[in-house]
Formats: structure tokens, sequence, C-alpha cells
């Protein structure tokens, strides 16, 4: 009897813990704030079909007639110039008077005093969309001595560093949060992010999104840091397009870019520079360099030599799912952000999503193709056979929650019906935008001349993108087919 008394304490110990670690590995889903679905105060409603643009410049909003539901940012230059202005970038800041009026319980107005007043080092961001006359800010909030001075800016957790970005191409106003907030619920770390409306120097700007950046903290890219005097690290890289304006000596000659293989640059981003040295840089480009050789070798998919121990299967099996099914055809190759823990795997964040669903200013996209088949790294992937039948079960799933069309559909409809009257207001500023002397897409019939022809044409991507892959993607299986493949697997 004793015995068994025993045996049902411990079942019962081993049953309260499984629930608590259930519970804790769950928490980070949980916690996903999205920010149309925690509004607290009644919303204007908005004729859409009314904003096009007719209604640029019909009123003037000045901070005396301003209110709004969402938040207010204002931040003020003292007559600086802002740098990265005329499409010239720059990593130059200036220091500016920062503020922000968040009062989640009533309408915001500057009537109010500010939740949070503060300086920042900004500087306008981008590369292509530097052009664009709503122009994205990149954040760093400091102190009056110039120290890192964080804040839990809007909800997200206490930090310094941010991104405003401003929707301007991206007619919807809207691919950005909702990109971020559903890859959130899917992968182990996506970017937090809240609407808020800008005034810059007295002058408003219209709809803006609140970013976080993607960097190794706790709270976002959470690995093991760099211990002092040690060579061994983990680390953080994105792949884009080379910038000189960035160190040249973090740009790495690991083995896709020596054989041009991939002939994007591999640029550290952690550990900072005020961190790292050579002896890191070598064991970055090394450890890096040894992956890549195994991956593109006969053994690739070798349980003993093979990429396997390498990568975080889920973690590539679900970034291949959303941007395939989202059409981001920068993904892999261009914004994409990689890490490994010391101790762990490689693994990917999302990083800028404002063209999703065929919003590429450049071309019109086939939405009947497959991208990351041929993007580097990938296209070794989807030579596995293993890799791309969990591609398609990952793909059949997210089919019937996140990536469901009515799912989508409605969510939508719930984050313009939240916006409302700031969509109307951000496009008496903008609204030129709608002309199709400043419409920007290419060939010029795919220009939008309307909010409510810019929902539309999102949830047709939407619609189209899925059909596609709701009837080809077992076809993927081609990629990793003996005949396909033969001349890797000797």
């Amino acid at each position: 009897m004793k015995n068994k008394l025993i045996i049902l304490a411990i079942v019962a110990i081993l049953f309260f813990f499984s629930v608590f670690i259930s519970d804790n590995l769950n928490s980070t889903k949980i916690n996903r704030i999205h920010q149309h679905l925690i509004s607290q105060q009644p919303i204007e409603k908005i004729d859409l079909s009314t904003i096009n643009a007719d209604i640029y410049g019909i009123m003037t909003i000045t901070k005396e007639n301003f209110t709004t539901h969402l938040p207010i940012v204002e931040i003020t230059t003292n007559n600086q110039i802002i740098p990265g202005s005329n499409s010239i970038p720059t990593n130059e800041y200036i220091t500016a008077d920062f503020k922000v009026y968040d009062n989640q319980e009533q309408y915001n107005n500057f009537n109010n005093e500010p939740n949070i007043s503060t300086h920042a080092q900004i500087r306008y961001r981008g590369n292509s969309s530097l052009e664009f006359e709503k122009k994205g800010l990149r954040i760093k909030l400091v102190d009056e001595k110039g120290n890192d001075d964080n804040h839990k800016l809007l909800g997200m957790n206490s930090d310094n560093d941010y991104v405003l970005h401003g929707p301007y191409l991206d007619k919807t106003l809207i691919r950005n949060y909702i990109g971020y907030n559903i890859t959130g619920e899917i992968m182990e770390y996506s970017p937090n992010v809240r609407f808020c409306e800008i005034f810059i120097d007295g002058k408003y700007q219209g709809l803006y999104l609140l970013v976080e950046t993607v960097k190794v903290n706790q709270n976002r890219v959470n690995i093991t840091k760099l211990k002092n005097n040690s060579i061994a690290t983990s680390y953080m890289l994105e792949i884009n397009k080379k910038d000189e304006l960035k160190n040249n000596e973090l740009y790495l000659n690991n083995f896709t870019a020596y054989t041009q293989i991939n002939p994007k640059n591999y640029f550290i981003q952690y550990p900072t520079t005020e961190k790292i040295n050579n002896q890191i840089i070598d064991y970055i480009e090394e450890d890096l360099s040894e992956f890549e050789k195994r991956l593109y070798s006969y053994d690739y998919d070798s349980d003993t030599f093979g990429y396997y121990k390498d990568i975080d299967i889920d973690s590539f099996v679900n970034y291949t799912v959303i941007n395939e099914f989202f059409l981001n055809y920068d993904a892999g190759s261009n914004s994409t952000i990689i890490y490994k823990d010391i101790t762990g795997k490689y693994k990917l964040v999302f990083w800028d999503m404002n063209n999703i669903f065929d919003n590429y200013f450049v071309a019109l996209l086939d939405d009947n193709t497959f991208y990351l088949n041929n993007k580097p790294w990938f296209e070794m992937l989807f030579k596995d056979e293993y890799f791309t039948d969990l591609v398609i079960e990952k793909y059949k799933s997210l089919r019937e929650t996140y990536l469901n069309e009515d799912y989508l559909n409605n969510y939508i409809d719930d984050v313009v019906n939240y916006l409302g009257p700031a969509i109307y207001r951000n496009y008496v500023r903008w609204g030129d935008s709608f002309t199709d002397e400043k419409n920007l897409l290419i060939p010029i019939e795919r220009n939008i001349h309307s909010y409510n022809e810019a929902i539309m044409q999102l949830k047709n991507a939407i619609k189209i993108r899925g059909e596609f892959l709701d009837n080809h993607i077992e076809t993927i299986k081609q990629f990793s087919h003996e005949s396909k493949v033969k001349n890797y697997n000797p």
C-alpha cells in the first residue's frame, strides 16, 4: 500500500510538471499581442469607399485639432535635417526630442501629458523606400547624455531600438502588421508591432507602424551572449545587398560567397562591433562555411554528415511555408536574418514584409510558381525528400489555421475597422499617392487608385496564391525526386 501511494504521488508530481511545462512552452503564443484585438475605445466608422486621391488635403490636420484612438509619437528635430533625405542612405543620426502619448483608456491628443518624454537618435532608413515621400525612420532612444534609454514603447518589452515603418507603396497600410503578427504566432520570434500616428516638427505625417528591430536580447533573439575572452560565440547574420556604409570587415567571405553560389553578402549583426575582433570573425566564417560545405556536398542528406545536425528543421520548414504563401520574393536572399546559438542550430527571423502578396513595385510576380527552391541553402534543402514532405505537411496544417483564407480575410477586415479614421487621415496627408503620377507599380496597370481597391487586391492575391498551393503543394516532391537529385546521390 505504501509503495502504491509513493507511485501515485510521483505520477501526480509528474503530471503537475508536465502541465506547468506545457503552459510555459505555449506562453509565447499566448502573450503575442495583436493591437487591434485589445482596443478599449469605441472607434468611428469610416466609409472606406471615399478614400482615394480626392481626399488629399481636404482638411488641415494640426496638433490643435488632432484626436486619435491610436498612440501618438511626436518627434521634434529643432530645425535639424534628418539624415537619409533625398534618397541618400546614411548611418549618421541626429538627436531629437521624442514623446509618446498612449492613454489606452481614452482618446489621445496633445492636451494630455505624454507618457514618455525622452530623446532619440533618428535617421531615415530603407533602400528603394528612401525614394518614397513618406519615409521610414530608425529610432534609438537615448537620455540627455546620449546613453541608451530603455522604455516600454506602446506596451512592448522595454528597449531602446526601434523602426518606424511608414507604409507608402502598400496602399492597404497593413501588410507588415499582418506579416509580423501571423509569423509571430508560428515562429520562435517575430518582431512585435504597434500602429501609431506621427507628428514631426509639428506636422502630421500619417499612419506608421512601430516595429522592434531584430537584435540579440532576452526579449527578441534570445541566444547566449558572447563571454569575455571567448572566440567561440553565438551569432546572428543578415543576408542582403552589400551596404557600402557598413563596416566592410563584418562581411563574411564564407563558402557560398567565395564560390559564388550566393552572390549576396552575409553581414555580422551579432556580436556587435564593440565586442567583435578578427578572431571571432574568423570563427564565425569558418563555422558557417563548414555547414555550407556539408549542405552542398554529396552527404547533404546523410544522417551522419548532412545538414540535419546544423539547422532547426521546424524553423526552416515554417519559414518556407509562410514565405511561399505570402509570396515574399526576397526571402532567402534579401532581408534574411539567420542566427545560431553556440549550443544550438541555425534558425530564421522574418524581416521586411511590406511587399508580401504581390506588392513588389518593379514587377508582377508569378502566382503559379515556387520561389525558395531556387534560393541559396533552400535549393539544397528542397533536394531532400524528408524536408519537402515536412513542408507539405506543415502547409496543410497551417492552411487550416493561420493561413486559412477566411481567417486572413476576417483578420484584414478587423484591422481595417480598427484603424478606421486613421486610414482616412493618412490619405488626407498622402492621398496623392493614389494618382498615376505618384503611383509606383510596374506596369502602370497594376496601380491602385482607392483604398477599397487596395484591400480587394490584397484579398485576391491571398485567394489566388492559396488556390495554387492547395492544388500544387504536392508537386514540390519533384525537387527531391531521385531523377532530379541523382547527381547529388552517387
